[in-house]
């Protein structure tokens, strides 16, 4: 496994989701390497996933670790990560048994997220276009030669949504299998294990007032004024409610700063907490101190795993209508898909269910079981072994576009 890293504060999850996987993979006899490409943040690291070789850059950075990993001849490398690499660091995973998990669109955006810059709408475009070089910079236009190549030859190429897949069909041509990331239904309950944080603590104390808890990172991405706006808008409506951000995005700290900001200047800063990182173990403790769960933006590409948690936590989903949540929630059975603009209409909904604690519990019910049934951890470990054990008999050329496409796993 080569990964950015195994901590758990980036909004898309990749690196809690892989960690998390990794520790599962142990468990049922592999032995798992893992590569990472960042070293750890923070004063208090991630803990490393149990039986889990880990490899993390040292001078030379993490080149020399994935070369010598790639030495030791592995039956699988699973790729999460674009690097960046040298050309041959790109040679050696090229020739490996290879399989890309693009979290995010990497092997098809320069800037790997089909976001246009500046206007930071969804691009409908992808590389190579003429459009690219301007929105992402020729830098990152430079390393496109290389993703996409390993995103083309690679044994098998895993999105995570039917909408990464249908995009990431369409710019490298070729099959691309669905395999969603997955939760333990047994960790996020609404009765998890005490944490350990006293943060966390502190959030399930007695008394506390009505919580919205945010499944995203108030980045500049995610147009930040909003969030605010939203805090307005359902404090009008519920008033002391308090929106909770369990991450945010440590390569923009402007965004989550700018929020407490805006806060404070309004008087409701005791309202938000925002968290830079809270411990795996701790996550499912403050999704129970919530009441409800929204997603103002759209579902990451990494596939949603902090709705599913939010599902199996038994937290009603109030989300943006668009992109992959349909995939997640279906309107009125364990969420609400409302637009979040305009944000009184989205705050609208989050009130009527903060209200309503009969209809809180229904959709809690339906949640956990749609959790169980199609988010379940297991099933995606599963479904990850199946894509290894077709990567390690392939050889030669991956499949390609007129290939028989496996069903949603």
């Amino acid at each position: 496994m080569v990964a950015d890293g195994f901590e758990a504060t980036r909004p898309e999850e990749t690196g809690s989701w892989l960690g998390e996987l990794a520790t599962r993979l142990v468990h049922r006899g592999h032995r798992v390497t893992a590569v990472l490409v960042r070293s750890p943040e923070g004063d208090s690291p991630a803990a490393d996933p149990p039986g889990t070789a880990v490899w993390r850059p040292s001078g030379g950075g993490p080149e020399p670790g994935l070369m010598q990993a790639l030495e030791q001849r592995p039956d699988v490398v699973h790729l999460a990560t674009p690097g960046p690499w040298s050309p041959e660091a790109v040679g050696a995973l090229s020739c490996s048994p290879l399989v890309v998990d693009a979290h995010g669109y990497w092997p098809v955006c320069a800037a790997g997220d089909l976001v246009h810059r500046p206007s930071l709408a969804a691009c409908r475009h992808h590389h190579p276009h003429e459009a690219c070089g301007e929105c992402a910079g020729l830098l990152h236009l430079r390393a496109m030669e290389d993703r996409a190549a390993l995103g083309r030859e690679a044994r098998a190429v895993l999105a995570h949504t039917a909408e990464a897949r249908d995009r990431l069909e369409a710019g490298l041509g070729r099959t691309v299998d669905l395999v969603r990331p997955g939760v333990d239904p047994f960790a996020f309950t609404p009765s998890p294990r005490a944490p350990h944080s006293p943060e966390v603590v502190e959030m399930l104390a007695p008394g506390r007032p009505p919580r919205v808890l945010v499944l995203g990172d108030p980045g500049s991405h995610r147009d930040t004024a909003s969030f605010t706006d939203l805090l307005v808008a359902l404090n009008a409506r519920v008033p002391g409610v308090e929106l909770v951000v369990p991450s945010c995005d440590p390569d923009d700290p402007a965004g989550p700063q700018l929020l407490l900001t805006e806060a404070r200047e309004m008087g409701l800063l005791d309202q938000v907490h925002v968290f830079a990182r809270v411990a795996a173990t701790d996550e499912p403790a403050l999704y129970a101190a919530c009441d409800v769960a929204c997603l103002p933006g759209r579902v990451p590409p990494s596939g949603g795993l902090r709705v599913m948690q939010a599902l199996s936590a038994g937290l009603p989903v109030v989300a943006h209508d668009g992109g992959a949540i349909g995939e997640l929630v279906t309107n009125g059975v364990e969420g609400l898909r409302v637009p979040f603009e305009p944000v009184g209409a989205f705050a609208h909904a989050l009130a009527a269910l903060l209200r309503d604690t009969a209809g809180r519990a229904e959709y809690a019910e339906r949640g956990r079981l749609a959790a169980m049934e199609r988010f379940d951890v297991d099933r995606a470990v599963f479904a990850h072994e199946e894509v290894y054990v077709r990567a390690r008999r392939r050889r030669g050329g991956a499949s390609r576009g007129g290939a028989s496409r496996r069903p949603a796993a």
